[in-house]
């Protein structure tokens, strides 16, 4: 072959295929004839758009128009129309046609010859007869609708038994007029059941007035409405939500594109299936499979589907609901709506409760501590009395022994004076007198000593401060003249009313007093003096203060002298002040030692008034001159036998009752 002939047919082959890429790069043109206007009347129209969108993203040229002449009862602009598609298309000629419903369909029909008689033209949305092959063209596949109007009132029916009138919402275009008549001839089998009423022919208001004043156990089912309806809003979404918010029946229809917008639901037709079938379909058609080989059977109605909120607003129950139905729009329950807080909230409340639980536990556990710590301080105190009481033996049995000796002198003297021919009867009656009264003597010894030495549960009783100091301080007469120490006192004016465990208190003043006597009986101090003072105090408690002229106490163990187990003599154990400290504190008081250099050890306590009385001692504190004292010069008196004979007032033995040394 010459080489001029190879040239020329490269360049043509090189030309062809450049020409085939350019037109296999070329989008697909598609238009969507709408029978209505592009708000009202297209129920799938949306999912349609956005399925062919994604189906064919990057290679489609989607066109839309509008047949307006549907709406009205005449179609001379129809032939405007198609000159007008005609002269639109002429240059940029279509790949696929897609009508939405019937009056769109019948334009494409009636004008194509003339507009697109060689295009591919799928009809949508279309009366399932419409899909019947001998009314299609050549180029012309359907996708049809089978709508069962006898189904809708079934369903009717069955979730309100007691439905006897059903208003049809249908406007008066010539569709819906054909759509009227269908439903009509449809539903004659349920004459007598139920009463049709079709509210066609209206202005939108007069609708919304009828739909608000149906008579009672009526139901409304919302087929279509033309927006050639006078006074009707152009958005049909907009139209339908006036009509639900006026209606006092509930309202269905025959697609599921009214769910959610008012309609109670039921068996619908989906306009997300036809949307699907028809993007399958013109997948199909632009791949160049010829139309009168494709045929889709009908989308016919689905499983059940009901909006929640129109069943509350109805009080329909869920179980008279058709078996399968799906309810949509159900409010989630607050688990669902606030499950994350919830559980948040459940674990902090959960985490309280077992902090509660566990700090409700500890108080228990602290509690039986307390109660076993207050045990054990009981026994030790307990311990600490027969101790003390087993160094006071001595004075004790000296106690004991001055009023038996003054018994058994007695006894003899009255044995003499009966030997005698005639007894002095006047002597014997007071040597009587006198024994009795060394028996009583002898006797509150030893009561006394039971009392101190009684292990017995804490009895906690009002009464006198004052009267307490000198009980014990009668406990140590003896003791202290032993030592040959001077035991003085100086007490408030008035009684002093405090509430505790008596026992207890006598237990603290006794340590304190003992360790004074022990305290400087080993200093060998050359004066030895011990003054008691009580004070009220302005804030309504009660002061003793113990002064000793002994070596007294260092600074710096102050504190450390109450610590368990802390003692300064050779066989001390350490635990009287302790004990004495947790006793004053368990009586809501307090305790300490002060540091005076070279003027012996102080040791002071308090206790609050008895609640009776600590208001108006309050009140006597500041005017009493009573307050608390810092030396022994403050000492005002000397104590007496008849100062410290708690049981008989005004009492003094016959032998006397020395307290000095």
């Amino acid at each position: 072959m010459p080489s001029g002939n190879r040239r020329l047919i490269g360049v043509l082959l090189l030309c062809l295929a450049v020409s085939v890429a350019a037109h296999a790069e070329q989008p697909k043109r598609v238009l969507l004839l709408h029978s209505f206007g592009p708000e009202f009347g297209d129920l799938y129209a949306r999912d349609l758009r956005q399925q062919l969108g994604r189906e064919l993203a990057g290679h489609l040229e989607l066109y839309e128009d509008w047949l307006v002449s549907a709406r009205f009862m005449s179609t001379a602009g129809d032939t405007a129309f198609a000159d007008y598609l005609r002269t639109q298309f002429a240059e940029r000629p279509l790949d696929l046609v897609i009508t939405l419903g019937a009056p769109a369909a019948n334009f494409v029909q009636r004008y194509q010859q003339s507009l697109f008689h060689s295009t591919p033209e799928l009809l949508t949305d279309v009366e399932e007869r419409r899909a019947s092959r001998s009314t299609l063209a050549a180029n012309e596949t359907a996708l049809a609708v089978s709508v069962s109007f006898p189904a809708v009132v079934e369903n009717i029916l069955r979730v309100l038994p007691d439905t006897r009138t059903v208003a049809v919402v249908i406007g008066n275009s010539p569709i819906e007029s054909y759509w009227s008549a269908q439903i009509r001839d449809s539903l004659r089998p349920f004459k007598g059941r139920i009463d049709l009423a079709f509210l066609n022919g209206l202005s939108f208001n007069q609708l919304l007035q009828r739909i608000a004043t149906l008579p009672p156990r009526s139901a409304i089912f919302y087929v279509l409405l033309s927006p050639d309806v006078d006074g009707i809003p152009q958005d049909e979404d907009a139209a339908l939500a006036r009509l639900h918010a006026v209606a006092d029946a509930p309202m269905f229809s025959y697609s599921d594109a009214y769910l959610g917008k008012g309609i109670v639901g039921g068996p619908l037709v989906s306009s997300a299936q036809q949307g699907r079938e028809a993007v399958a379909i013109a997948k199909r058609l632009l791949s160049g499979e010829p139309a009168a080989d494709i045929r889709y059977p009908p989308v016919s109605f689905g499983k059940p589907e009901f909006d929640w909120r129109e069943l509350e607003r109805w009080n329909i129950k869920e179980t008279d609901l058709p078996p399968g139905s799906t309810i949509l729009f159900r409010e989630p329950s607050p688990w669902k709506r606030y499950r994350s807080q919830i559980a948040l909230v459940a674990v902090a409340l959960a985490v309280q409760m077992a902090l509660i639980i566990n700090l409700l536990q500890e108080r228990r556990r602290r509690r039986l501590a307390e109660i076993e710590a207050h045990q054990r301080i009981a026994e030790l105190a307990h311990m600490n009395r027969r101790s003390t009481v087993g160094e006071l033996s001595a004075s004790i049995a000296h106690e004991l022994m001055q009023p038996l000796s003054a018994i058994l002198s007695n006894t003899e003297t009255a044995v003499m004076l009966l030997d005698v021919p005639q007894p002095n009867i006047g002597e014997l009656k007071e040597i009587l007198t006198d024994i009795g009264r060394d028996q009583e003597r002898a006797t509150e010894v030893i009561r006394r000593l039971r009392r101190l030495l009684r292990k017995a549960p804490a009895e906690t009783r009002e009464f006198g401060l004052n009267e307490m100091v000198r009980e014990v301080l009668a406990f140590l007469t003896a003791q202290a003249t032993a030592h040959r120490i001077t035991l003085s006192t100086n007490f408030a004016p008035r009684e002093l009313p405090v509430r505790g465990d008596r026992i207890q208190l006598q237990q603290v003043l006794l340590n304190l007093i003992m360790n004074a006597i022990e305290a400087m009986a080993a200093a060998k101090s050359p004066q030895r003096t011990i003054g008691l003072r009580t004070t009220l105090l302005d804030e309504g408690f009660a002061e003793v203060t113990l002064e000793d002229s002994g070596p007294g106490i260092a600074r710096e163990r102050t504190e450390q002298v109450f610590e368990p187990f802390f003692t300064t003599k050779d066989n001390g154990m350490g635990m009287g002040l302790s004990i004495a400290r947790t006793i004053i504190e368990s009586h809501g008081g307090r305790i300490w030692a002060d540091h005076y250099a070279g003027r012996g050890a102080v040791f002071r306590f308090t206790l609050p008034l008895a609640d009776t009385v600590a208001a108006a001692a309050g009140r006597e504190a500041a005017g009493n001159g009573a307050g608390p004292s810092t030396s022994i010069p403050g000492v005002a008196s000397t104590v007496t036998a008849s100062d410290l004979d708690p049981c008989s007032p005004g009492y003094c033995p016959s032998s006397g009752w020395p307290l000095m040394g």
